[in-house]
């Protein structure tokens, strides 16, 4: 670098003035060039002939190093804060990127622009011809002292004023164009004075002000956060990415330009429509193929899109800002020019959401719920969705817990067999990336490929999905930050053949008096627990105890009026047992996520804690109503009462007469009728269960809860006279003894001891037969 030296005259830099302007202005008042005024500040070797090609002026307007900004202190006066401050590198990273190494301006970067400036007439006439550098930004299309719309070319020459960097070895007129001319031969400089220039004047309170008033303001603060931006602030640089994004969309996906004419005067839409020169010369910027992927050439084009861009970002929300956007781009047949997979460089998480807000009308329910398209900043899946998801999966069961699956689900909704399943897959869609036959086969659900658009189609129609997408929404987000005790993975792949074997669920219901019923209700109790220790639907259990018939399944539904607390406690402990024989300590046998979580959201369903359990046992022990009618008394779904009296059964039944009542009869049978007794009468003597029960004082039902207890089976009615001594029955009849007497004696029908008189021909008086 030359040795620098002071200056004979130093003249202060002016407020926002760029540094080629303010050495112009120097060599101008020196009376020499601006090649003299640089090498006496050391910027330039001594007698350097070609500073244009080698691009040494436009390095240094873009930024300066720590010992050019030095020698420019030390010769011309101004600090060295200042002279940093006069280089386009002053909004590196908040209204362009400047490449340090290369010092030059990113031009494919939120449209900075590295070469050329717009310029406004009346201040270079007020100013003496000194160039702001603000109008080489990209952003910069109006005059906010004199509300004109910046000029982008010289009316005499037709280029862009500054392009390319000015002569060094002639003296240079302050405001004047220094492009070279055409019109001339030999060519020389243009000359044309900028301040004779016309511009066109804005409205104060137009749009066009105010879009470059908040684009100065956000370029000072550094920062967006108006609008879209209020819940979630971004860089100033994240911003002019978006803005970028959405003009190139504005720019080539509107059919009609006239959509766009209620954002800019009708004469800033005429500038921007007429057609650019054909011919192209040297120097000339480089021809927009692709418009707003470069800064435009006209400030009329970037006043219109940047008008319409900041009028979309301006919503109060992304997806109000998606239907602005999407009713400007949208054909007459309501088709949107844009498509899910489309990816924009240097934009912000806000400006992905407003773009799949755009598309959330033709996206099917999977795909809403893969974009999180109900949550207020949709986003597509990241680079660690599938192992998110799969995480996820291990944490969520097959049929979604009772309590949310009642929150999520209409009251007038499918099947719970089918609605619970579903939402668990859904569940699982929530930011990943797979369909919903991936998530089905995650979770081992029995459900068929087409459920999963099927039923988001119906929910949508009804009014409910959206609901259930932001409860889905908050679910996923709980469960990927907080996880869950319970692993339903390893639960799933558990052997439960030996879950409640018979002897267990016999022994436990006479520890509490509880009457264990027959083999359908040991089957639903197997059933039952089943599902809440797996997660998994009931026909998936072991074939041994699955409700195999819709029968079956039906009756299941109901089984819940039978459970008591007491029965509950047991089962409770026995499930816990079973989990500690299969290896796992370390789990509660059944757990819900907190459903204080969507608290604040409207939501189709209906929630647990708002049901009166003392209502709800009334009406089952008291009225004795079934499940399905209980829920239409409370106006709730049937799987919310069952749910209910899942974590919290009704009480027994006070019983007014203690011979009915089912535990007390069944202890009495128990105590009077001995096993060996029992057997006595009931195999070896045939006795009617009749007459068991009024031999030990109690009803038919409990002597067959005994047969059932005891295990005992007899053969059939067609044998029954072999039990009978024929010689002591020829004795009772030949002493004159009646059939009806014998037939209360021994315990059997009078017609049967009347046909064994007449078949073995035994003495005594025969009935007359009538007629």
């Amino acid at each position: 670098m030359t040795p620098a030296r002071t200056l004979p005259i130093r003249l202060a830099p002016q407020p926002g003035e760029a540094l080629d302007s303010w050495w112009e202005a120097i060599a101008h008042r020196l009376g020499a060039t601006t090649g003299d005024v640089l090498a006496s500040m050391g910027l330039l070797p001594r007698g350097s002939a070609r500073p244009v090609d080698s691009g040494i002026l436009r390095r240094l307007v873009t930024v300066l190093d720590a010992d050019q900004a030095a020698a420019i202190s030390w010769s011309a006066g101004p600090t060295e804060a200042q002279a940093h401050a006069m280089t386009l590198a002053r909004w590196d990273g908040r209204a362009h990127v400047v490449d340090a190494q290369r010092r030059r301006v990113e031009a494919r970067h939120v449209w900075g622009r590295a070469r050329g400036s717009r310029y406004c007439p009346a201040c270079l006439a007020a100013s003496g011809g000194r160039w702001r550098l603000s109008w080489r930004l990209g952003w910069s299309f109006a005059c906010l002292d004199h509300r004109l719309l910046l000029v982008d070319a010289c009316p005499r020459c037709n280029r862009m004023p500054r392009h390319f960097p000015a002569t060094t070895r002639h003296p240079l007129i302050p405001g004047r164009c220094h492009s070279p001319s055409e019109r001339d031969a030999p060519p020389v400089r243009c000359g044309q004075p900028f301040e004779e220039v016309p511009a066109l004047t804005l409205a104060a309170r137009g749009p066009v002000i105010a879009a470059q008033e908040l684009i100065e303001k956000t370029i000072s603060l550094g920062q967006a956060g108006f609008g879209v931006y209020q819940d979630h602030p971004q860089p100033s640089l994240a911003l002019f990415g978006d803005l970028r994004a959405l003009a190139c969309i504005l720019l080539r996906r509107v059919p009609d330009t006239g959509r766009l004419a209620g954002f800019v005067p009708p004469e800033i839409l005429a500038l921007h429509q007429q057609p650019l020169p054909e011919k192209r010369r040297s120097f000339d910027p480089v021809e927009e193929t692709r418009p707003g992927r470069l800064a435009p050439r006209r400030a009329a084009t970037a006043a219109l899109a940047i008008t319409a861009a900041l009028h979309i970002l301006q919503q109060r929300d992304v997806h109000a800002a998606g239907a602005v956007l999407r009713h400007l781009i949208s054909h007459v047949d309501g088709s949107i020019p844009l498509v899910i997979g489309l990816r924009w460089a240097h934009t912000s998480p806000v400006f992905d959401a407003i773009h799949l807000a755009t598309l959330a009308p033709r996206l099917g329910g999977p795909d809403q719920l893969r974009f999180r398209i109900a949550h207020q900043l949709p986003r597509k899946p990241g680079r660690s969705a599938a192992t998110r998801v799969a995480e996820r999966a291990r944490r969520t069961p097959t049929q979604l817990w009772p309590a949310w699956s009642v929150r999520l689900s209409p009251l007038d909704g499918a099947l719970s067999r089918t609605i619970r399943p579903a939402l668990s897959c859904y569940l699982l869609l929530v930011g990943g990336t797979g369909d919903f036959t991936t998530t089905a086969r995650l979770l081992h659900a029995p459900v068929e490929d087409r459920l999963g658009s099927h039923m988001t189609f119906r929910l949508t129609k009804r009014g409910h999905f959206h609901g259930i997408s932001l409860g889905l929404l908050a679910l996923a987000d709980y469960l990927d930050q907080e996880g869950s005790p319970i692993d339903y993975a390893r639960r799933r792949g558990l052997d439960y053949r030996d879950l409640m074997p018979l002897d267990t669920w016999t022994q436990l219901c006479r520890d509490i008096d509880f009457e264990a019923g027959g083999v359908r209700r040991h089957q639903f109790v197997r059933a039952l627990l089943f599902e809440r220790l797996s997660g998994l639907p009931t026909p998936l259990a072991p074939a041994a105890y699955a409700p195999s018939t819709t029968e079956l399944r039906t009756m299941l539904r109901t089984f819940e009026t039978d459970l008591t607390p007491a029965l509950m406690s047991q089962l409770e402990a026995h499930t816990a047992e079973f989990l500690t024989r299969q290896g796992i300590r370390d789990e509660p046998v059944s757990w819900q996520p907190p459903t204080d979580i969507v608290r604040d959201l409207k939501l189709p369903g209906y929630d647990l804690r708002d049901i009166d359990p003392g209502m709800l046992h009334r009406l089952i022990r008291d009225e004795r109503l079934t499940t399905a009618q209980a829920a239409r008394c409370l106006g709730v779904s049937h799987d919310a009462v069952r749910f209910v009296l899942q974590e919290q059964p009704a009480p027994p039944a006070e019983v007014k007469n203690a011979k009915w009542e089912r535990g007390a009869t069944v202890r009495r049978a128990r105590a009077a009728l001995p096993r060996d007794k029992f057997a006595r009468f009931y195999l070896d003597e045939y006795r009617p269960l009749k007459w068991i029960a009024e031999h030990a004082g109690v009803n038919e039902e409990a002597i067959k809860v005994l047969v059932r207890e005891y295990g005992m089976k007899r053969d059939g009615r067609a044998t029954r006279w072999r039990q009978i001594d024929l010689d002591w029955l020829r004795d009772q009849r030949a002493a004159g003894r009646t059939c009806r007497e014998l037939a209360e004696e021994t315990g059997f029908s009078l017609g049967m001891i009347s046909y064994l008189g007449r078949r073995h021909d035994l003495p005594g008086r025969r009935p007359v037969r009538k007629g």
